[in-house]
């Protein structure tokens, strides 16, 4: 079986506008790496976000009504609010993150070294936004104001996919080598944080093998493999490690099946489908457990 191999790439400071793909295949070379045919580039989304300049001033934002209103109830600062509605397509769910931290529902306290660091997060995030931008789920829209400075946000391009693929068409210019691009993002979940696939380029996003047979012959309800996001994780493995601010990882040895397309051509959902499939989720569990069952766990959670 032939070994996968992930490189970490550091790559120097960027402060504004660049040739990220240069940046890349340059800061590769220095480390003694050559992009290879086959390779997959993972790439963080706030590094590519860096390089197209699309970083925003908190007090260049001016908040409309909504987010100052929206701000008042979730304890949040009003211009942040307001970049989250100019960057969301739909508001799904406030989270109310400092109450279940302080209530320790998920003791975020334990998860860290500085418990004073903590709360100091919290006070200023205690609410987050869960949102659906580009037909994904994202929290707080992807904004991202770590590793910047203070006042400054990154705000993800809209079109990650085609980043992706600009991205790889200039890699194969300047290296003549076949690859293909991952933008990854950290998304956060009760029990953690996970590195997902926001776009990709030049690699079948997700295994078709649904319904494909078993080892005894027959169809198996699985095999949909979602690669690009387990791609994403497996780099974070790299980029989280003690040398951090790796934002570029090389996967290396990795059999994927190449395809010209993006993540959002085989992966796409509106948020009219969204609110269906939760409305097909209700009605058939109270058609399974009952009436009286739903209302009760609705009520719960309520």
């Amino acid at each position: 079986m032939k070994p996968i191999t992930i490189y970490g790439v550091k790559l120097p400071i960027i402060e504004g506008r660049c040739d990220l793909a240069e940046v890349i295949v340059d800061s590769a070379r220095r480390q003694g790496l050559e992009i290879e045919d086959g390779d997959i580039i993972v790439i963080t989304c706030k590094i590519v976000s860096k390089a197209l300049g699309l970083l925003v001033r908190l007090d260049e934002v001016k908040p409309s009504r909504r987010a100052v209103r929206m701000a008042s109830r979730a304890g949040c600062d009003p211009r942040f609010v307001e970049l989250v509605l100019r960057e969301s397509d739909d508001i799904v769910a406030a989270i109310p993150v400092k109450r279940i931290a302080d209530e320790k529902l998920i003791d975020l306290y334990a998860y860290s070294k500085n418990p004073e660091n903590v709360r100091r997060c919290l006070e200023k995030y205690p609410t987050l936004f869960l949102v659906i931008r580009d037909g994904s789920l994202w929290t707080d829209a992807g904004l991202d104001s770590s590793n910047h400075p203070p006042g400054v946000i990154s705000i993800p391009p809209r079109d990650l996919d085609g980043v992706a693929k600009a991205i790889r068409d200039r890699i194969r210019e300047l290296t003549g080598k076949d690859v293909a691009v991952v933008i990854s993002d950290t998304e956060v979940f009760l029990t953690g944080s996970l590195d997902f696939a926001r776009g990709s380029y030049g690699i079948e996003p997700v295994e078709r093998g649904f319904g494909e047979p078993d080892l005894y012959g027959k169809p198996k309800f699985g095999g949909v493999d979602a690669i690009v996001h387990e791609i994403c994780s497996a780099a974070a493995l790299m980029m989280r490690q003690t040398a951090r601010g790796i934002p570029v990882v090389i996967v290396r040895g990795l059999d994927y099946e190449r395809c010209e397309c993006g993540y959002r051509d085989k992966v796409k959902m509106s948020s009219e489908g969204w609110a269906r499939i939760l409305r097909y989720i209700i009605k058939e569990t109270g058609k399974v457990l009952g009436l009286k069952n739903l209302l009760r766990m609705l009520l719960e959670f309520i």
